[in-house]
């Protein structure tokens, strides 16, 4: 447990207790005031009793009628009874409080009870309500800052290590004379950094027109049996000696949609497989139809993906573990790009496990109305 949930937790158990004992002693209050109050009516009968036997004794009432009046009229919370079998005499009297008296006090009293513990209770819910907001809004904070720092340490890496590698390159053609085949293979070496570059700008640009809405799409049909075809075998022609490339795709698919997001879509996808696939791994590719549906899947024999990665990967610079401690390229960005243009296109992707080990993304175009013209 680190020491901001510690924070939240003694903080959330404080304002329990603290509102737990303002009921408790608002509840104790009313009860020592009812006490008091049943007490000084108490009180009042004994001096209602010494007051009217000295208006008695003054010869103020000539029956008991006369000291009721006076009585009521002095003493609205108390009765008199007379002795049933001689009314008139006037002397003989009890005085007591009314039935209801102590009734009311007891409503009362509960009336507070019901108003004190339900305040209480409404209270600790909102404030332990916008504690768990305040605690989440904190947690997804420290997420992103910690996220964007990961981001940060992986583009860093990203721009680095092809600067540096063009930077050699020239030095070593200016410094060298170097025959044909040398140059050729530099240059063409060079170029390839300089496409990588190329292509994490146009992934950052992407990503940021996806972000912010400004990205549009231009939808036409499109003949998606040959695009994953040809956009299979481009990736993997500079890998074929490390990877092993399948292709399983059912001919004669045509869907409506954009075709450099679709391109850029399996790219990043193939590339994500290419990423966490050992050497001499198979990436697999298949499309086909399927109850009504279109299915792009691309499979990997890599390392498996935690459950909780699983709930993650297609946000924005997430990426499994710390940047400082990861072995794989990338800056976190290609999967949150893969989803959002699958978004604008009404597609599904998820990912399950590929067994014995590595993973599967199944991409799953559904309606077939709108978007599926073969």
């Amino acid at each position: 447990m680190n020491k901001t949930n510690i924070i939240f937790a003694f903080l959330s158990i404080y304002i329990i207790a603290a509102f737990a004992w303002w009921t408790y002693a608002h509840i104790h209050d009313n009860k020592e005031f009812v006490s008091l109050e049943k007490h000084q009516i108490e009180t009042e009968c004994y001096k209602a009793t010494v007051d009217v036997n000295g208006e008695i004794i003054q010869g103020m009432f000539n029956d008991s009628n006369g000291v009721k009046k006076y009585f009521i009229s002095h003493y609205p919370k108390l009765e008199i009874v007379f002795n049933p079998q001689n009314e008139n005499d006037y002397n003989n009297f009890l005085i007591r409080p009314k039935e209801n008296s102590y009734f009311e006090l007891e409503k009362k009293l509960s009336r507070k009870i019901w108003m004190y513990t339900s305040e209480g209770i409404a209270m600790v819910v909102l404030l332990f309500w916008g504690i768990i907001l305040i605690y989440r809004s904190l947690q997804n904070q420290i997420k992103l800052k910690r996220q964007q720092s990961n981001f940060l340490l992986s583009i860093t890496h990203e721009l680095k290590t092809p600067l540096a590698s063009i930077k050699l390159y020239i030095e070593t053609l200016k410094k060298r004379k170097l025959d044909e085949e040398q140059t050729k293979t530099i240059l063409q070496n060079s170029l390839n950094d300089v496409s990588r570059l190329n292509e994490l700008v146009e992934n950052l640009l992407l990503a940021t027109q996806l972000d912010t809405h400004k990205y549009e799409p231009v939808f036409k049909t499109v003949l998606l049996s040959e695009l994953v075809s040809e956009t299979t075998d481009k990736f993997a022609l500079p890998r074929e000696i490390v990877f092993n490339f399948q292709q399983n795709i059912e001919k004669n698919i045509s869907i409506n949609a954009d075709e450099n997001a679709i391109i850029m879509v399996i790219t990043n996808l193939l590339s994500n497989a290419a990423k966490y696939s050992p050497k001499n791994g198979t990436i697999e590719v298949s499309l086909k139809r399927e109850m009504g549906k279109i299915i792009l899947s691309i499979s990997n024999t890599g390392i498996n993906i935690s459950e909780e990665d699983k709930k993650h990967i297609f946000t924005k610079f997430y990426r499994a573990g710390n940047e400082n401690i990861r072995k794989t390229k990338g800056t976190g960005l290609g999967l949150f790009i893969v989803k959002n243009l699958l978004t604008l296109h009404h597609a599904e992707i998820n990912v399950r496990d590929n067994y014995p080990q590595g993973a599967i993304f199944d991409i799953i175009f559904k309606n077939h109305e709108k978007n599926i013209i073969g």
